[in-house]
């Protein structure tokens, strides 16, 4: 009932709660140890004799992206020691391995932009140092303080709309649960695919929030990619619908959040009672 965390990031902060609740011992691995949590126990990743131990006994998971030369930090320094645990390991990479159309863990990864080639050219590394390692793709992540009403309620009300586009998504709860609910079960599928299963666009979900609270209308802008940032296009320019035969058949994981226009209200309803 060990679980070390690398990488100290939202998704982290959630994943660590969700585990201390089913009750196991967290350790977190991070540059940087600021603003400790109650019951955590915490390593700077340079201290390699404790983060080497860790790494080797422990079940692992590694929320860590790749660096600015496209390469896994964790790897570059404790390869070896990944390489000889027997526990559960998990590496949180991004569905942008993927091409456009409907995918699922079966689908051959064709990567349009660079962040997606890189994406996939660390879950090799992953894979290639520790057979057990499990790849996780996972959908754009939001939750408390991280969506689009946060920067709607303070004005912005523009929203990019692309014809016949939607989103892929996922509440970091709902993240965070099913990856322990996978330790827990001591599942051993190698790709998971992780999204929530009823898709809308961004710009219906917002729309329908300002309906229920009686927020000004949203403001269509149209997607122009001669305007729009290398980034933008990477998330525009690749129309996909992401699903997960894993979830579905092996998992069944029942979803906190399964509507993404309904959690959305939920949040802003939050936001707003705090103000």
């Amino acid at each position: 009932m060990k679980l070390t965390i690398i990488g100290n990031g939202y998704t982290a902060q959630f994943l660590a709660e969700s585990a201390l609740e089913s009750g196991y011992e967290i350790s977190i691995i991070t540059r940087n140890i600021s603003n400790p949590k109650k019951n955590i126990h915490y390593l700077n990743f340079f201290d390699s004799n404790n983060v080497e131990k860790k790494l080797t006994n422990e079940n692992v998971i590694s929320t860590v992206p790749f660096n600015e030369e496209g390469l896994d930090p964790v790897l570059k320094k404790y390869k070896k020691s990944i390489s000889l645990n027997k526990n559960i390991i998990i590496y949180y990479s991004a569905t942008s391995v993927y091409g456009s159309g409907t995918v699922d863990e079966e689908t051959i990864p064709l990567p349009k932009y660079e962040r997606g080639f890189k994406r996939l050219s660390c879950e090799k590394e992953w894979i290639k140092t520790n057979s057990r390692a499990s790849i996780f793709r996972i959908s754009g992540i939001y939750g408390p303080n991280r969506h689009p009403m946060v920067k709607y309620l303070q004005g912005d009300n523009k929203v990019i709309v692309k014809d016949d586009y939607v989103s892929n998504r996922i509440h970091v709860e709902d993240l965070s649960s099913l990856t322990i609910q996978f330790i827990k079960n001591n599942c051993t599928e190698k790709i998971l695919n992780i999204s929530d299963q009823n898709k809308i666009s961004n710009y219906d979900a917002i729309k329908f929030v300002c309906n229920e609270l009686n927020l000004v209308s949203p403001k269509v802008i149209k997607y122009d990619p001669k305007k729009n940032s290398q980034m933008l296009k990477s998330f525009y320019e690749v129309n996909r619908t992401v699903t997960s035969k894993i979830i579905n058949n092996n998992i069944s994981y029942k979803f906190k959040h399964p509507e993404y226009k309904f959690a959305l209200l939920d949040l802003t309803k939050s936001l707003l009672d705090n103000d």
